[in-house]
């Protein structure tokens, strides 16, 4: 019986809304982490941010093209791939928004270098969901500014 109730309990914490400051100020950095490990060539640093659960939806355009469904290891290999042949020259969080909760999404734009050697602009919207305390990433669509 103990044992259920501490089990209800964990679950019950679990599931509580997120405090709406840790949730802005949380979803705002795991969208940095996204920006700061595709600058910086380093796709693996994505795992921070990457669901241990389920998978992320991705759509890239000019990076890609690439449109489906990957596990966290599938997006570090995808972007591996994406990094070896362009490049994130700058990433800039325009905004970010959060029901507090349940989601939020973050808008950014890139300056890339795209897998054919040309220089532009991209706008990014990340979708994140709260998954064992965290911001993890659910969504990557790159749209053409």
């Amino acid at each position: 019986m103990r044992a259920a109730r501490s089990c209800i309990a964990a679950v019950l914490t679990l599931a509580a809304p997120l405090p709406f400051a840790f949730a802005e100020d949380g979803a705002r950095e795991a969208a940095a982490t996204f920006g700061r490990a595709l600058v910086a060539n380093k796709a693996a640093s994505l795992m921070p941010i990457l669901p241990q659960q389920g998978r992320v939806h991705v759509t890239l355009v000019r990076l890609g093209p690439e449109d489906g469904r990957f596990g966290a290891n599938q997006v570090v290999a995808l972007f591996r791939d994406v990094l070896a042949t362009g490049k994130f020259v700058s990433f800039e969080i325009v905004r970010c928004e959060t029901d507090g909760s349940r989601s939020a999404l973050a808008h950014a734009t890139a300056s890339i270098v795209d897998r054919e050697g040309r220089s532009g602009r991209i706008g990014v919207h990340l979708a994140f969901e709260p998954e064992g305390g965290r911001w993890v990433l659910r969504e990557v669509k790159e749209t053409v500014e």
